[in-house]
């Protein structure tokens, strides 16, 4: 891991509000699989966001699991990006004219 990288991380680790995730996964009383007490504690959180980060820098592409959307963008040398999504829909919009 470069510098650089172990700076991205810490900034997304700093900022990120693992407070709002964890209250909207105890109001939705989201449980985790391997979450042995229910819904996981925040520093459970912190860890699996930070192993999803360090996964898609290393694998330069987009990780999720558990709400956790981790998006590694190549522009401008490499983006990364952590987002806790509770719904998200998307539809193909078919491009051939008829």
């Amino acid at each position: 891991m470069t510098e650089k990288e172990f700076e991205v991380i810490e900034s997304i680790m700093d900022n990120f509000d693992f407070d709002n995730v964890h209250k909207v996964m105890t109001l939705l009383n989201w449980k985790w699989v391997l979450t042995e007490h229910g819904v996981p504690t925040k520093s459970e959180l912190r860890s699996e966001a930070r192993r999803l980060i360090k996964m898609a820098i290393k694998d330069k592409t987009r990780v999720s699991t558990g709400g956790f959307y981790v998006d590694y963008l190549p522009e401008d040398g490499g983006w990364v990006s952590l987002k806790f999504v509770v719904s998200e829909w998307d539809s193909e919009i078919n491009s051939q004219v008829a």
